[in-house]
């Protein structure tokens, strides 16, 4: 395979950083937030599922 690109890096950050934020709207991890807290899970078990 050859060597990446400025242009192939350039895109995989920006992919990988879209991701991440991706990940901090609420709702990927507010339902298991509310049902974790409703079963009166441990923080531990709530971040397991």
């Amino acid at each position: 395979m050859d060597s990446f690109t400025a242009e192939d890096l350039s895109t995989i950050g920006g992919i990988a950083t879209v991701s991440i934020l991706h990940s901090f709207i609420p709702t990927h991890w507010l339902p298991f937030s509310i049902v974790g807290r409703a079963q009166k899970w441990t923080l531990s078990r709530t971040l397991l599922v």
